[in-house]
Protein backbone atom coordinates (compact mmCIF):
# COMPACT_ATOMS: atom_id res chain seq x y z
CA UNK A 1 0.00 0.00 0.00
CA UNK A 2 1.22 3.48 -0.88
CA UNK A 3 0.12 5.00 2.46
CA UNK A 4 -0.59 8.38 0.88
CA UNK A 5 -0.77 11.27 3.29
CA UNK A 6 -4.04 13.16 3.18
CA UNK A 7 -2.80 16.16 1.21
CA UNK A 8 -1.25 13.99 -1.51
CA UNK A 9 -4.43 11.94 -1.83
CA UNK A 10 -6.38 15.19 -2.22
CA UNK A 11 -3.94 16.51 -4.82
CA UNK A 12 -4.25 13.40 -6.96
CA UNK A 13 -8.04 13.28 -6.61
CA UNK A 14 -8.32 16.86 -7.82
CA UNK A 15 -5.97 16.35 -10.75
CA UNK A 16 -8.47 13.79 -12.00
CA UNK A 17 -11.41 16.13 -11.42
CA UNK A 18 -9.87 19.25 -12.91
CA UNK A 19 -8.63 17.67 -16.14
CA UNK A 20 -12.02 16.04 -16.66
CA UNK A 21 -13.72 19.37 -15.88
CA UNK A 22 -11.66 21.25 -18.45
CA UNK A 23 -12.61 18.76 -21.15
CA UNK A 24 -16.28 18.83 -20.29
CA UNK A 25 -16.55 22.62 -20.09
CA UNK A 26 -15.07 22.67 -23.59
CA UNK A 27 -17.78 20.21 -24.64
CA UNK A 28 -20.56 22.38 -23.21
CA UNK A 29 -19.24 25.53 -24.91
CA UNK A 30 -18.99 23.63 -28.17
CA UNK A 31 -22.60 22.47 -27.87
CA UNK A 32 -23.86 25.98 -27.21
CA UNK A 33 -21.88 27.40 -30.11
CA UNK A 34 -23.40 24.77 -32.41
CA UNK A 35 -26.89 25.69 -31.21
CA UNK A 36 -26.05 29.36 -31.76
CA UNK A 37 -25.36 28.69 -35.43
CA UNK A 38 -28.71 26.90 -35.75
CA UNK A 39 -30.83 29.47 -33.88
CA UNK A 40 -32.05 32.35 -36.00
CA UNK A 41 -32.86 34.35 -32.88
CA UNK A 42 -29.29 34.07 -31.63
CA UNK A 43 -27.62 31.99 -28.95
CA UNK A 44 -28.76 31.62 -25.38
CA UNK A 45 -25.49 31.91 -23.50
CA UNK A 46 -27.29 32.29 -20.17
CA UNK A 47 -28.02 28.55 -20.38
CA UNK A 48 -24.33 27.78 -19.83
CA UNK A 49 -24.24 30.04 -16.78
CA UNK A 50 -27.35 28.43 -15.34
CA UNK A 51 -25.92 24.92 -15.80
CA UNK A 52 -22.95 25.79 -13.62
CA UNK A 53 -24.93 28.03 -11.22
CA UNK A 54 -22.59 30.88 -12.15
CA UNK A 55 -25.09 33.57 -13.18
CA UNK A 56 -24.68 35.76 -10.08
CA UNK A 57 -20.87 35.52 -10.13
CA UNK A 58 -20.82 36.33 -13.83
CA UNK A 59 -23.09 39.38 -13.53
CA UNK A 60 -20.90 40.77 -10.75
CA UNK A 61 -18.02 41.05 -13.23
CA UNK A 62 -19.58 41.41 -16.68
CA UNK A 63 -22.14 43.94 -17.85
CA UNK A 64 -24.08 41.66 -20.18
CA UNK A 65 -24.57 38.02 -21.14
CA UNK A 66 -23.20 37.63 -24.65
CA UNK A 67 -20.92 35.29 -26.56
CA UNK A 68 -17.70 37.25 -26.01
CA UNK A 69 -18.17 37.61 -22.26
CA UNK A 70 -19.40 34.07 -21.58
CA UNK A 71 -16.65 32.48 -23.68
CA UNK A 72 -13.99 34.58 -21.94
CA UNK A 73 -15.53 33.73 -18.55
CA UNK A 74 -15.37 29.98 -19.22
CA UNK A 75 -12.15 29.75 -21.21
CA UNK A 76 -9.55 32.22 -19.94
CA UNK A 77 -10.94 33.84 -16.76
CA UNK A 78 -8.80 32.34 -13.99
CA UNK A 79 -10.92 34.11 -11.37
CA UNK A 80 -13.80 31.86 -12.42
CA UNK A 81 -13.34 28.51 -10.66
CA UNK A 82 -15.42 26.85 -13.41
CA UNK A 83 -13.25 28.04 -16.30
CA UNK A 84 -10.97 25.87 -18.40
CA UNK A 85 -7.95 28.03 -17.61
CA UNK A 86 -8.67 27.72 -13.89
CA UNK A 87 -9.14 23.95 -14.13
CA UNK A 88 -5.87 23.44 -16.02
CA UNK A 89 -4.04 25.77 -13.63
CA UNK A 90 -5.43 23.95 -10.58
CA UNK A 91 -4.58 20.56 -12.08
CA UNK A 92 -1.01 21.77 -12.65
CA UNK A 93 -0.71 23.18 -9.12
CA UNK A 94 -1.96 19.95 -7.60
CA UNK A 95 0.46 18.02 -9.81
CA UNK A 96 3.31 20.24 -8.62
CA UNK A 97 2.68 19.04 -5.07
CA UNK A 98 2.88 15.39 -6.09
CA UNK A 99 5.59 15.47 -8.76
CA UNK A 100 7.31 12.63 -6.92
CA UNK A 101 4.15 10.50 -7.19
CA UNK A 102 3.13 11.07 -10.82
CA UNK A 103 5.02 10.35 -14.02
CA UNK A 104 7.29 12.89 -15.69
CA UNK A 105 5.10 12.65 -18.79
CA UNK A 106 2.00 13.65 -16.84
CA UNK A 107 3.73 16.67 -15.35
CA UNK A 108 5.19 17.75 -18.70
CA UNK A 109 1.86 17.56 -20.50
CA UNK A 110 0.08 19.62 -17.82
CA UNK A 111 2.79 22.28 -18.18
CA UNK A 112 2.31 22.37 -21.94
CA UNK A 113 -1.47 22.66 -21.57
CA UNK A 114 -1.14 25.41 -18.95
CA UNK A 115 1.24 27.42 -21.15
CA UNK A 116 -1.10 27.05 -24.11
CA UNK A 117 -3.94 28.57 -22.07
CA UNK A 118 -1.70 31.52 -21.17
CA UNK A 119 -1.02 32.15 -24.86
CA UNK A 120 -4.68 32.48 -25.87
CA UNK A 121 -5.72 35.86 -27.24
CA UNK A 122 -9.05 37.50 -28.01
CA UNK A 123 -8.69 36.25 -31.58
CA UNK A 124 -8.60 32.66 -30.33
CA UNK A 125 -11.87 33.24 -28.46
CA UNK A 126 -13.85 34.52 -31.44
CA UNK A 127 -17.06 32.63 -32.03
CA UNK A 128 -15.96 31.46 -35.48
CA UNK A 129 -12.89 29.85 -33.88
CA UNK A 130 -14.53 28.48 -30.74
CA UNK A 131 -15.32 25.01 -32.06
CA UNK A 132 -11.71 24.56 -33.20
CA UNK A 133 -10.38 25.76 -29.85
CA UNK A 134 -12.72 23.47 -27.91
CA UNK A 135 -11.58 20.52 -30.03
CA UNK A 136 -7.96 21.37 -29.21
CA UNK A 137 -8.69 21.54 -25.47
CA UNK A 138 -10.61 18.26 -25.51
CA UNK A 139 -7.76 16.55 -27.36
CA UNK A 140 -5.21 17.87 -24.86
CA UNK A 141 -7.25 16.51 -21.94
CA UNK A 142 -7.73 13.17 -23.67
CA UNK A 143 -3.99 13.00 -24.31
CA UNK A 144 -3.34 13.54 -20.62
CA UNK A 145 -5.77 10.74 -19.78
CA UNK A 146 -3.91 8.44 -22.16
CA UNK A 147 -0.58 9.41 -20.61
CA UNK A 148 -1.92 8.70 -17.12
CA UNK A 149 -3.30 5.34 -18.25
CA UNK A 150 0.07 4.32 -19.65
CA UNK A 151 2.49 5.78 -17.06
CA UNK A 152 0.78 6.22 -13.68
CA UNK A 153 1.48 3.62 -11.01
CA UNK A 154 -1.55 1.70 -9.81
CA UNK A 155 -2.51 1.32 -6.17
CA UNK A 156 -3.86 3.92 -3.79
CA UNK A 157 -2.86 6.91 -5.89
CA UNK A 158 -4.60 5.45 -8.97
CA UNK A 159 -7.79 4.94 -6.95
CA UNK A 160 -7.95 8.60 -5.96
CA UNK A 161 -7.18 9.78 -9.49
CA UNK A 162 -9.91 7.58 -10.95
CA UNK A 163 -12.43 8.57 -8.27
CA UNK A 164 -11.94 12.24 -9.07
CA UNK A 165 -12.24 11.62 -12.79
CA UNK A 166 -15.40 9.54 -12.63
CA UNK A 167 -17.17 11.80 -10.13
CA UNK A 168 -16.54 14.77 -12.39
CA UNK A 169 -17.46 12.86 -15.54
CA UNK A 170 -20.77 11.65 -14.13
CA UNK A 171 -21.64 15.17 -12.96
CA UNK A 172 -20.84 16.69 -16.34
CA UNK A 173 -22.80 14.06 -18.26
CA UNK A 174 -25.86 14.96 -16.22
CA UNK A 175 -25.34 18.64 -17.05
CA UNK A 176 -24.96 18.06 -20.78
CA UNK A 177 -28.02 15.81 -20.82
CA UNK A 178 -30.02 18.35 -18.85
CA UNK A 179 -29.00 21.14 -21.21
CA UNK A 180 -30.01 19.16 -24.29
CA UNK A 181 -33.37 18.01 -22.98
CA UNK A 182 -34.24 21.56 -21.97
CA UNK A 183 -33.75 22.65 -25.57
CA UNK A 184 -35.65 19.62 -26.90
CA UNK A 185 -38.87 21.04 -25.47
CA UNK A 186 -38.67 23.84 -28.02
CA UNK A 187 -40.44 23.46 -31.36
CA UNK A 188 -37.42 22.45 -33.42
CA UNK A 189 -39.13 20.62 -36.24
CA UNK A 190 -38.25 17.09 -37.32
CA UNK A 191 -35.08 17.97 -39.24
CA UNK A 192 -33.69 20.26 -36.55
CA UNK A 193 -34.57 17.76 -33.83
CA UNK A 194 -32.47 15.14 -35.62
CA UNK A 195 -29.54 17.56 -35.75
CA UNK A 196 -30.07 18.45 -32.10
CA UNK A 197 -29.78 14.85 -30.87
CA UNK A 198 -26.86 14.07 -33.16
CA UNK A 199 -24.99 17.07 -31.74
CA UNK A 200 -25.68 15.87 -28.20
CA UNK A 201 -24.34 12.39 -28.92
CA UNK A 202 -21.26 13.70 -30.71
CA UNK A 203 -20.60 16.15 -27.86
CA UNK A 204 -20.02 13.20 -25.53
CA UNK A 205 -18.24 11.16 -28.23
CA UNK A 206 -21.18 8.77 -28.16
CA UNK A 207 -22.70 8.96 -31.64
CA UNK A 208 -21.30 5.71 -33.05
CA UNK A 209 -21.71 3.88 -29.75
CA UNK A 210 -25.37 4.91 -29.60
CA UNK A 211 -25.93 3.89 -33.21
CA UNK A 212 -24.54 0.49 -32.33
CA UNK A 213 -27.36 0.17 -29.79
CA UNK A 214 -30.03 1.92 -31.90
CA UNK A 215 -29.24 1.64 -35.64
CA UNK A 216 -32.39 3.49 -36.67
CA UNK A 217 -33.92 6.57 -35.08
CA UNK A 218 -32.95 8.84 -32.20
CA UNK A 219 -35.82 8.89 -29.74
CA UNK A 220 -35.10 11.25 -26.81
CA UNK A 221 -35.92 8.52 -24.28
CA UNK A 222 -33.42 6.12 -25.88
CA UNK A 223 -30.69 8.75 -25.78
CA UNK A 224 -31.39 9.62 -22.15
CA UNK A 225 -31.36 5.96 -21.12
CA UNK A 226 -28.13 5.41 -23.06
CA UNK A 227 -26.32 8.29 -21.34
CA UNK A 228 -27.66 7.32 -17.94
CA UNK A 229 -27.59 3.52 -17.93
CA UNK A 230 -25.40 2.00 -20.63
CA UNK A 231 -22.83 -0.12 -18.77
CA UNK A 232 -20.33 -0.08 -21.65
CA UNK A 233 -20.31 3.58 -22.74
CA UNK A 234 -17.48 5.41 -20.88
CA UNK A 235 -19.46 8.59 -20.19
CA UNK A 236 -22.69 6.94 -19.09
CA UNK A 237 -23.52 7.84 -15.50
CA UNK A 238 -24.03 4.21 -14.46
CA UNK A 239 -20.60 3.17 -15.73
CA UNK A 240 -18.99 6.11 -13.91
CA UNK A 241 -20.75 5.13 -10.68
CA UNK A 242 -19.73 1.50 -11.17
CA UNK A 243 -16.07 2.50 -11.62
CA UNK A 244 -16.30 4.79 -8.62
CA UNK A 245 -17.67 1.94 -6.50
CA UNK A 246 -14.85 -0.34 -7.67
CA UNK A 247 -12.19 2.19 -6.70
CA UNK A 248 -13.78 2.69 -3.27
CA UNK A 249 -13.76 -1.07 -2.72
CA UNK A 250 -10.10 -1.21 -3.71
CA UNK A 251 -9.32 1.51 -1.19
CA UNK A 252 -11.05 -0.51 1.52
CA UNK A 253 -8.87 -3.49 0.63
CA UNK A 254 -5.73 -1.37 0.66
CA UNK A 255 -6.72 -0.02 4.08
CA UNK A 256 -7.08 -3.45 5.66
CA UNK A 257 -10.71 -4.00 4.62
CA UNK A 258 -11.79 -1.06 6.75
CA UNK A 259 -15.18 0.27 5.65
CA UNK A 260 -15.95 3.94 6.15
CA UNK A 261 -19.66 4.22 6.85
CA UNK A 262 -20.08 7.83 5.72
CA UNK A 263 -18.57 7.09 2.31
CA UNK A 264 -20.52 3.86 1.94
CA UNK A 265 -23.78 5.56 2.93
CA UNK A 266 -23.26 8.31 0.34
CA UNK A 267 -22.31 5.77 -2.33
CA UNK A 268 -25.37 3.60 -1.65
CA UNK A 269 -27.66 6.62 -1.77
CA UNK A 270 -26.23 7.52 -5.18
CA UNK A 271 -26.60 3.97 -6.48
CA UNK A 272 -30.18 3.76 -5.17
CA UNK A 273 -31.14 7.07 -6.80
CA UNK A 274 -29.70 5.90 -10.10
CA UNK A 275 -31.35 2.47 -9.89
CA UNK A 276 -34.81 3.89 -9.13
CA UNK A 277 -34.41 6.44 -11.92
CA UNK A 278 -37.04 8.52 -13.75
CA UNK A 279 -38.85 5.43 -15.05
CA UNK A 280 -39.86 4.65 -18.60
CA UNK A 281 -42.08 7.74 -18.99
CA UNK A 282 -39.38 10.35 -19.29
CA UNK A 283 -40.54 13.94 -19.50
CA UNK A 284 -38.35 17.00 -19.53
CA UNK A 285 -39.49 18.03 -16.05
CA UNK A 286 -39.13 14.56 -14.55
CA UNK A 287 -35.67 14.16 -16.05
CA UNK A 288 -34.62 17.63 -14.87
CA UNK A 289 -35.58 16.81 -11.27
CA UNK A 290 -33.82 13.45 -11.47
CA UNK A 291 -30.61 14.93 -12.87
CA UNK A 292 -30.59 17.63 -10.20
CA UNK A 293 -30.91 14.91 -7.54
CA UNK A 294 -28.07 12.92 -9.07
CA UNK A 295 -25.82 15.97 -8.95
CA UNK A 296 -26.58 16.37 -5.23
CA UNK A 297 -25.79 12.70 -4.55
CA UNK A 298 -22.55 12.93 -6.52
CA UNK A 299 -21.56 15.97 -4.45
CA UNK A 300 -22.39 14.04 -1.28
CA UNK A 301 -20.02 11.24 -2.29
CA UNK A 302 -17.28 13.75 -3.07
CA UNK A 303 -17.79 15.44 0.32
CA UNK A 304 -17.75 12.10 2.15
CA UNK A 305 -14.51 11.07 0.40
CA UNK A 306 -12.92 14.39 1.33
CA UNK A 307 -14.03 14.19 4.97
CA UNK A 308 -12.83 10.59 5.30
CA UNK A 309 -9.57 10.53 3.36
CA UNK A 310 -8.46 14.17 3.25
CA UNK A 311 -9.36 15.16 6.81
CA UNK A 312 -5.70 15.39 7.82
CA UNK A 313 -5.21 18.48 5.67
Amino acid sequence: MDNLVARFASNIFWIGRYVERAENVARILDINETYARENEEGPDWRRVLDLHADTDIFLDRYDRVDAANVVAFYVTDRDNASSIASAIYQARENARSVRHLISTEMWTHLNISHNRMLELTARDLRLDNLSRLCAEIKEACQTFEGIAEGTFLRGERWCFYQMGKYLERADQTTRILDMSFERSTEDLGEAMAAVHWNVLLRSVAGYHAFRGRHPAGSQPRDIAMFLLYDHEFPRAVSLCVERLSTRLLELETLHGNRRHESVEHARRALVFALDTGPGSRITQRRLNIFLDELQVYLADVSDAVAATYFSGL
